[in-house]
C-alpha cells in the first residue's frame, strides 16, 4: 500500500516540482543554428524543381522503341485524329493506335496481352511495355 500511495503523490501534478522549469517564452527563441537549419531545409525544398520542374517542354512525345531502339517518335500534344501503325518484330506482332493526345497498343498477338490491358497513356512519365515482344512505349 505504501508504494501505490507513492505512486499517486508522484503522478498528480500539484506535487510535481517547478523548481527547474523554464519560462515558456525562453525555450520559444530560436538561436541562430536554429534559424541557420530553418534556411537550409527550405532551400532543400526547392531543388527537386530545378531538376523536374522548370525543365519540363510542353510537348509530350511517344516514343516507340523495339529491343532499345527507337523506331518512332510522335509528338501527342498536336496530335489530332485517330491513326494506327503496326510494329512487327521477330517475337510477334502489336497494332499501336494514336487516338488525339494518347496512344495504345490495341492488338498484340502474345500471350499475356498485358500491353494491351495497360489501356491508354497520355501523361509524360507513362509507359506501356510488352515483355514477349520487346516493345517499349514511353511519354517523354
Amino acid at each position: 500500500m505504501k508504494g501505490s500511495r507513492k505512486l499517486d503523490q508522484l503522478s498528480h501534478p500539484s506535487t510535481l516540482s517547478t523548481a527547474n522549469a523554464v519560462p515558456l517564452s525562453q525555450r520559444e527563441r530560436l538561436s541562430c543554428r536554429d534559424v541557420l537549419l530553418l534556411l537550409v531545409l527550405l532551400l532543400c525544398s526547392f531543388l527537386p524543381f530545378l531538376f523536374f520542374g522548370w525543365n519540363e517542354s510542353p510537348v509530350v512525345t511517344a516514343v516507340v522503341s523495339v529491343n532499345g531502339e527507337t523506331i518512332h517518335e510522335i509528338p501527342l500534344t498536336t496530335h489530332k485524329g485517330c491513326e494506327s501503325f503496326i510494329v512487327e518484330t521477330p517475337n510477334g506482332m502489336n497494332e499501336v493506335t494514336i487516338d488525339n493526345h494518347s496512344i495504345a497498343v490495341t492488338d498484340a498477338d502474345c500471350h499475356d496481352k498485358i500491353c494491351m490491358k495497360s489501356g491508354a497513356i497520355e501523361r509524360r512519365g507513362d509507359v506501356i511495355a510488352c515483355l514477349p515482344h520487346k516493345l517499349l512505349i514511353e511519354l517523354r
